[in-house]
Protein backbone atom coordinates (compact mmCIF):
# COMPACT_ATOMS: atom_id res chain seq x y z
CA UNK A 1 0.00 0.00 0.00
CA UNK A 2 2.83 2.45 0.43
CA UNK A 3 4.40 2.02 -2.43
CA UNK A 4 1.11 2.78 -4.41
CA UNK A 5 1.11 5.71 -2.28
CA UNK A 6 4.69 6.80 -3.58
CA UNK A 7 4.17 5.95 -6.95
CA UNK A 8 1.17 8.41 -6.92
CA UNK A 9 3.67 11.39 -5.70
CA UNK A 10 6.00 10.51 -7.97
CA UNK A 11 4.01 10.94 -10.62
CA UNK A 12 2.51 13.87 -9.54
CA UNK A 13 6.54 15.47 -9.49
CA UNK A 14 6.73 14.55 -12.86
CA UNK A 15 3.72 16.09 -13.98
CA UNK A 16 3.96 19.37 -12.15
CA UNK A 17 6.54 20.90 -13.58
CA UNK A 18 5.66 19.48 -16.99
CA UNK A 19 2.35 21.91 -15.93
CA UNK A 20 4.51 25.24 -14.76
CA UNK A 21 6.32 24.76 -17.96
CA UNK A 22 3.72 24.65 -20.58
CA UNK A 23 1.97 28.57 -21.21
CA UNK A 24 -1.77 27.75 -21.25
CA UNK A 25 -3.75 29.70 -23.71
CA UNK A 26 -6.51 31.97 -22.97
CA UNK A 27 -9.30 29.12 -23.82
CA UNK A 28 -9.02 25.49 -23.77
CA UNK A 29 -9.42 23.62 -27.18
CA UNK A 30 -10.17 19.69 -26.80
CA UNK A 31 -9.36 17.31 -29.10
CA UNK A 32 -5.89 15.99 -30.98
CA UNK A 33 -6.05 19.16 -33.04
CA UNK A 34 -6.29 21.42 -29.58
CA UNK A 35 -3.71 19.79 -28.57
CA UNK A 36 -0.61 20.34 -30.61
CA UNK A 37 -2.28 23.92 -30.87
CA UNK A 38 -1.77 24.41 -26.89
CA UNK A 39 1.60 23.73 -27.47
CA UNK A 40 2.41 25.96 -30.87
CA UNK A 41 0.44 28.30 -28.69
CA UNK A 42 3.17 28.19 -25.37
CA UNK A 43 6.16 27.98 -27.84
CA UNK A 44 5.43 30.98 -29.31
CA UNK A 45 4.24 33.16 -26.44
CA UNK A 46 7.67 31.60 -24.72
CA UNK A 47 9.30 33.16 -27.79
CA UNK A 48 7.19 36.30 -27.72
CA UNK A 49 6.19 35.32 -31.51
CA UNK A 50 2.20 35.01 -31.09
CA UNK A 51 1.93 37.44 -33.98
CA UNK A 52 4.27 36.34 -36.42
CA UNK A 53 2.89 32.62 -36.26
CA UNK A 54 -0.78 33.45 -36.81
CA UNK A 55 0.47 35.34 -39.63
CA UNK A 56 1.67 32.53 -40.68
CA UNK A 57 -0.60 30.28 -39.78
CA UNK A 58 -2.57 31.99 -42.42
CA UNK A 59 0.58 31.15 -45.02
CA UNK A 60 0.28 27.52 -44.01
CA UNK A 61 -3.67 27.63 -44.40
CA UNK A 62 -2.78 28.62 -47.65
CA UNK A 63 0.08 25.93 -48.54
CA UNK A 64 -2.45 23.06 -47.17
CA UNK A 65 -5.24 24.48 -49.74
CA UNK A 66 -2.78 23.92 -52.55
CA UNK A 67 -3.85 20.92 -54.56
CA UNK A 68 -0.56 19.83 -55.65
CA UNK A 69 0.61 20.07 -52.14
CA UNK A 70 -2.53 18.21 -50.70
CA UNK A 71 -2.87 15.34 -53.02
CA UNK A 72 0.62 14.30 -51.60
CA UNK A 73 0.38 14.89 -47.75
CA UNK A 74 -3.24 14.04 -47.40
CA UNK A 75 -2.86 10.94 -49.13
CA UNK A 76 -2.27 8.19 -46.40
CA UNK A 77 -0.46 6.05 -49.30
CA UNK A 78 2.62 8.11 -49.15
CA UNK A 79 5.52 7.97 -46.87
CA UNK A 80 5.69 10.15 -43.84
CA UNK A 81 9.71 11.07 -44.84
CA UNK A 82 7.99 11.88 -48.81
CA UNK A 83 4.90 14.18 -47.11
CA UNK A 84 7.64 15.99 -44.83
CA UNK A 85 10.56 16.64 -47.55
CA UNK A 86 7.43 18.33 -50.19
CA UNK A 87 5.58 20.21 -46.94
CA UNK A 88 9.45 20.92 -46.14
CA UNK A 89 10.45 22.52 -49.88
CA UNK A 90 7.00 24.63 -49.91
CA UNK A 91 7.92 25.98 -45.99
CA UNK A 92 11.33 26.77 -47.21
CA UNK A 93 9.93 28.99 -50.06
CA UNK A 94 7.34 30.39 -47.71
CA UNK A 95 9.86 31.30 -45.40
CA UNK A 96 8.33 29.90 -42.11
CA UNK A 97 9.46 30.28 -38.75
CA UNK A 98 11.38 27.60 -36.65
CA UNK A 99 8.32 27.32 -34.65
CA UNK A 100 6.22 26.18 -37.35
CA UNK A 101 8.33 24.26 -39.32
CA UNK A 102 8.88 22.62 -36.02
CA UNK A 103 4.96 22.21 -35.34
CA UNK A 104 4.93 20.20 -38.75
CA UNK A 105 7.80 18.37 -38.44
CA UNK A 106 6.29 16.99 -34.99
CA UNK A 107 2.78 16.31 -37.08
CA UNK A 108 4.68 14.45 -39.89
CA UNK A 109 6.44 12.26 -37.54
CA UNK A 110 3.65 11.40 -35.71
CA UNK A 111 1.50 10.85 -38.98
CA UNK A 112 -1.01 13.69 -38.03
CA UNK A 113 -0.55 15.92 -41.27
CA UNK A 114 -4.51 15.61 -41.82
CA UNK A 115 -4.74 17.23 -38.89
CA UNK A 116 -3.43 20.51 -39.56
CA UNK A 117 -5.92 22.47 -40.35
CA UNK A 118 -7.59 21.57 -37.50
CA UNK A 119 -4.54 22.48 -35.23
CA UNK A 120 -4.68 26.17 -37.87
CA UNK A 121 -8.27 26.71 -36.90
CA UNK A 122 -7.32 25.95 -33.07
CA UNK A 123 -5.10 28.35 -32.69
CA UNK A 124 -7.36 31.03 -34.15
CA UNK A 125 -9.73 30.18 -31.79
CA UNK A 126 -6.89 30.63 -29.25
CA UNK A 127 -5.63 33.91 -30.72
CA UNK A 128 -9.04 35.62 -30.91
CA UNK A 129 -9.72 34.52 -27.30
CA UNK A 130 -6.28 36.15 -26.39
CA UNK A 131 -7.08 39.38 -27.82
CA UNK A 132 -10.74 39.43 -26.01
CA UNK A 133 -12.71 37.89 -28.70
CA UNK A 134 -15.37 35.80 -28.57
CA UNK A 135 -16.79 33.54 -30.53
CA UNK A 136 -20.22 33.18 -28.49
CA UNK A 137 -23.53 33.03 -30.79
CA UNK A 138 -26.47 35.04 -29.77
CA UNK A 139 -29.90 34.29 -30.18
CA UNK A 140 -31.50 35.68 -33.48
CA UNK A 141 -34.08 38.82 -33.38
CA UNK A 142 -36.65 36.87 -35.27
CA UNK A 143 -39.73 35.73 -32.46
CA UNK A 144 -40.20 32.86 -34.57
CA UNK A 145 -36.42 32.03 -34.48
CA UNK A 146 -36.29 31.81 -31.24
CA UNK A 147 -38.31 29.04 -30.33
CA UNK A 148 -36.12 27.14 -32.62
CA UNK A 149 -33.42 28.33 -30.20
CA UNK A 150 -34.62 27.71 -27.15
CA UNK A 151 -34.97 23.91 -27.81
Amino acid sequence: MAALGLGLQVRQFSTSVLRRALIRPPIDVYGVGGRYATALFSAASKQKKLEQVEKEMVTLSALVKDPKLSSIVMNPHVKRSLKLKFFGDAMTKANLSPITVNLITVLADNGRLTLTTDVISAFAKMMSAHRGRSSARSPPHNPWMRSAWQI
